[in-house]
């Protein structure tokens, strides 16, 4: 049975945005893979759909590396939320606070010209 992550990746970065300095390393390590979880669902083309990423899953279930690749989309009931989780091992969570961080690579959106 996985873990179960509720992630505001806020908690990870300083007041302009950037990662926090001095940050323990464990704690960098999980800010850098809940980042690329971000990207890899922002930087698509297809909000709604869950989806298989590039990123793989970090848990090491009896000491052995999971082989797992995360799914992951933006949540359906929380749109200000990523849902993710592997298949294989069942670690999953939800990540808050990432519109606009330095993972977001949703364009824009732009208001009616005038």
């Amino acid at each position: 049975m996985g873990n179960v992550w509720y992630t505001d990746i806020q908690h990870f970065l300083d007041a302009d945005g950037y990662p926090a300095p001095g940050l323990p390393r464990p704690a960098e390590r999980l800010m850098e893979h809940f980042g690329s979880i971000i990207e890899a669902v922002t930087g698509r083309n297809e909000k709604k759909a869950t989806k298989i990423t590039d990123v793989q899953c970090r848990r090491r279930p009896g000491h052995w590396r999971c082989e797992g690749r995360i799914l992951a989309a933006i949540a359906e009931v929380n749109p200000e939320a990523v849902e993710w989780e592997c298949p294989l091992c069942s670690d999953r969570g939800l990540i808050t606070g990432w519109r606009g961080s330095i993972w977001d690579k949703m364009p824009e959106k732009k208001g009616p010209v005038e």
